[in-house]
């Protein structure tokens, strides 16, 4: 049996434990969080397009911080979940897939998929720094769509080498 490259076990153990990490600041320091974010919303009043009136600026703010939030928790919840992910079909890729730079490929798109939740933190600041809309629209094209379609694809890829390798062991 083979075992994934120590790299891509790292990539899984550390999203991991950023993702615990971040569940437990965000539950014990969610208003500082929340104070700290809309302090960056006040110093970049023209991205966020505050306009200088309290009601309308309110719901803007709140929509900031709240996209902001969102962004930490989204961080939280897909670590815990890729984070594992990524060690598992390493280890599957390792052990089914015969040919090496194969193998190779699949553990490099795992490995750049394991880093999808890091996105969230990037989706994060570009909401407080570039404000809302466009933060958003900057990492979901940059960031998160190329980290997790890696993901994917390396994910489609093992499916398919396993579904061959039973193919194959048929046929023998």
């Amino acid at each position: 049996m083979r075992r994934p490259p120590l790299a891509v076990i790292l990539v899984g153990l550390f999203v991991i434990a950023l993702g615990e990490t971040a569940g437990a600041v965000m539950s014990q320091l969610r208003p500082q969080i929340s104070g700290s974010a809309e302090a960056r919303i006040a110093a970049n009043p023209q991205r966020h397009g505050l306009a200088g009136s309290a009601e309308y600026d309110t719901e803007v703010i709140a929509r900031a911080v709240y996209s902001a939030e969102a962004g930490l928790s989204f961080f939280h919840t897909h670590a815990q979940g890729l984070g594992p992910l990524v060690i598992f079909a390493s280890t599957v890729a390792a052990t089914v897939v015969p040919w090496r730079r194969a193998r190779g490929a699949l553990h490099t798109l795992l490995a750049l998929g394991g880093l999808f939740p890091l996105g969230y933190l990037v989706y994060s600041v570009a909401v407080l720094e570039r404000g809302r809309d466009a933060g958003i629209g900057i990492v979901e094209r940059y960031v998160l769509t190329p980290l997790g379609s890696a993901v994917i694809v390396g994910l489609v890829a093992l499916a398919a080498f396993i579904a061959a390798e039973r193919r194959r062991g048929r046929a023998a």
